[in-house]
């Protein structure tokens, strides 16, 4: 099969300032194949309604979007359509997303995302749109079947934007840092963590999504003030499926100082793409709480995160806080006050 990803990887850009993008220009996220599950499987039980025809979709629309911007992907009536399928094959190869052929995906990073990238790669092949059965045989393989629906093909719908879905901060200029990944055929591995790359469009598709669904209750997140941030249950569900997933893991944190925090934040979230964050307090340094300043691609996913770090740090409960500015998202964390 010869091992195109490891050639395509080196086509990404992996900034300094936390900014990823693939090798077709579009902004991604690393995450492990285990925490992305644990994350849409406590995000899914938030809700009253399943997601997985949504996450499909949101796949599915994102990755359609792409590939019509990027030029290896185009072709004409007559000649040009078997180099697009390859350059596709190796996209998703490049993405760790697994081994995506016509009627089957070998190794999927995750079975519903896996198969709407393959919808969306069917689909732009076909140059129509498909119904879309598929039967997962076993965890390394998935069976998908298109049947080609009437009528015209429409372009997949532009993602919309919440006021928290995004509070990177764009630079003309990026420092490349060497990302430590064990490049294998179709996979890849960051540490000993399966991982892969997931689209930063597919998470806004996702959470756009979401609005409007009953959400149910998340009783291990105390908010007490979200500002004035839009869809607020939404975004307490997805703060609340990403600290989730972090408490499924075992990364030890050790702080004596404020500054104890840059070497964690780094690791966990900077250098997978998830952009910086910024401690402007903490209650190491005598303050009665840590705040955070959030500059990301995905700032609600990073919250989650950053509460299920203040609380294996701490070893205490919490009270959160959210609220924007000008400068992104600034999230507060601190003990519960006791009325005697």
């Amino acid at each position: 099969m010869g091992n195109p990803a490891v050639h395509t990887l080196e086509a990404f850009t992996f900034g300094s300032e936390g900014l990823f993008f693939d090798a077709i220009g579009e902004p991604c996220l690393l995450l492990g194949t285990v925490e992305f599950q644990n994350f849409v499987h406590a995000l899914d039980e938030s809700f009253e309604a399943p997601l997985g025809r949504r996450l499909i979709y949101a796949a599915t629309d994102s990755e359609e979007r792409a590939i019509n911007g990027g030029d290896a992907f185009q072709f004409g009536r007559w000649f040009g359509k078997r180099r697009a399928e390859q350059a596709l094959k190796a996209r998703a190869k490049s993405m760790g997303w697994g081994w995506i052929e016509r009627q089957q995906i070998l190794g999927p990073a995750h079975d519903g995302l896996c198969v709407g990238f393959s919808l969306a790669h069917a689909e732009h092949l076909s140059q129509s749109r498909h119904e879309l059965e598929w039967n997962q045989r076993t965890p390394e393989l998935i069976q998908t079947t298109f049947k080609t629906k009437q009528g015209d093909m429409l372009p997949a719908p532009p993602s919309v934007r919440l006021n928290w879905s995004d509070t990177s901060s764009e630079t003309s200029a990026l420092e490349v840092v060497e990302l430590d990944l064990d490049v294998r055929e179709a996979t890849f591995f960051c540490g000993e963590a399966r991982s892969f790359f997931v689209p930063t469009e597919m998470m806004h598709h996702l959470i756009a999504g979401l609005c409007g669904r009953p959400v149910g209750d998340t009783p291990s997140l105390e908010i007490a003030h979200v500002g004035e941030l839009e869809q607020p249950e939404v975004f307490r569900a997805v703060v609340h499926a990403a600290m989730t997933a972090y408490n499924q893991t075992d990364f030890p944190i050790y702080l004596q100082t404020k500054d104890d925090w840059f070497g964690h934040l780094s690791a966990k979230l900077t250098m997978r793409g998830f952009g910086t964050v910024e401690v402007e307090k903490s209650i190491l340094d005598g303050d009665d709480m840590t705040r955070f300043l959030v500059r990301s691609p995905a700032p609600a996913i990073v919250a989650g995160t950053l509460l299920g770090m203040w609380h294996r740090a701490h070893g205490k409960r919490f009270v959160a806080s959210f609220h924007l500015n000008s400068l992104g998202l600034v999230v507060e964390a601190a003990e519960p006050t006791v009325d005697y």
